[in-house]
């Protein structure tokens, strides 16, 4: 199923119960309350993910597939000659943009979330200058989450990149 892994999958299933049926929807939201208060009269539950997330794992095993076939394709490359040789080599030569191509959409896609998540920091800061006592402390609380998955999706950027850096220096080595 596109856009979400098998965990979660298993956690809506184990939750359905035979009768029962499960509606996926992407949506963007700035508050949860408003969608969990109308799903509870109809004994609906809210199960999310956010669309990062399941961008960055998505990312990150793409990336791993990629870098495990070109690791494996330089060990047969060891063991073969000639054409067979460049053949092998153009292989490698592929995969390696399609990789550096996966990176650069994962740099790419940094920025954008990092303007996106200013500009919603910027609203509800603004928001929550005029407000007052349990909203304004709600929209903080929004504030520093939207900073916390912010940070979390740099850091798995970061990990990603830093991979591909130390393959470089360990081929620079060679």
């Amino acid at each position: 199923m596109a856009g979400v892994d098998a965990d979660f999958v298993d956690e809506v299933a184990a939750t359905l119960t035979a009768g029962k049926c499960a509606v996926i929807a992407d949506i963007s939201e700035e508050w949860e309350t408003p969608v969990d208060t109308r799903m509870e009269p109809l004994g609906g539950i809210v199960f999310r993910k956010a669309r990062r997330l399941v961008e960055d794992e998505d990312r990150a095993k793409d990336v791993a597939a990629l870098r495990a076939e070109i690791d494996q394709l330089k060990a047969e490359l060891t063991r073969v000659r000639g054409e067979n040789k460049a053949k092998l080599q153009a292989k490698i030569d592929k995969l390696n943009a399609q990789l550096q191509a996966e990176l650069d959409q994962a740099k790419q896609r940094a920025e954008q979330i990092k303007s996106e998540t200013e500009a919603k920091v910027q609203g509800l800061q603004k928001k929550a200058e005029k407000a007052q006592g349990d909203i304004r402390a709600t929209l903080d609380s929004r504030v520093k989450r939207i900073r916390g998955q912010y940070e979390e999706a740099e850091t798995n950027l970061k990990h990603l990149l830093a991979g591909q850096l130390r393959e470089a220096a360990a081929r620079l080595e060679k």
